[in-house]
């Protein structure tokens, strides 16, 4: 398993990840957002998402973050959102770029 060795916020916008294996993950701070994976944000019983695309400002951005054990990141959004935990094997799931896009 792939972890990073840096997550910076690239814009106000935008986080890149460096992983240890030289990937680089460039998320827009929205996708990040919506991908919450917390009680708040999916239905526990259903498993079906909450949160609405929609309702996520365009200009969401990340204010703070902490790391959760060996295994992810705790990230502090600007609409006050801060319930998730986006483990690693998690985040690089969700990597946008066309190399992960085809796997």
């Amino acid at each position: 398993m792939s972890i990073p060795t840096e997550i910076k916020k690239s814009s106000p916008t935008e986080l890149t990840i460096y992983w240890d294996d030289n990937h680089i993950s460039i998320f827009p701070i929205k996708y990040l957002r919506f991908e919450c994976t917390c009680a708040g944000c999916i239905d526990e019983v259903t498993g079906k998402r909450i949160i609405r695309e929609e309702t996520i400002p365009l200009d969401i951005s990340i204010n703070n973050a902490k790391h959760v054990g060996r295994y992810g990141v705790q990230f502090y959004f600007s609409d006050n959102h801060s319930t998730g935990i986006y483990t690693w094997k998690h985040l690089r799931l969700l990597c946008p770029c066309m190399e992960c896009c085809k796997q």
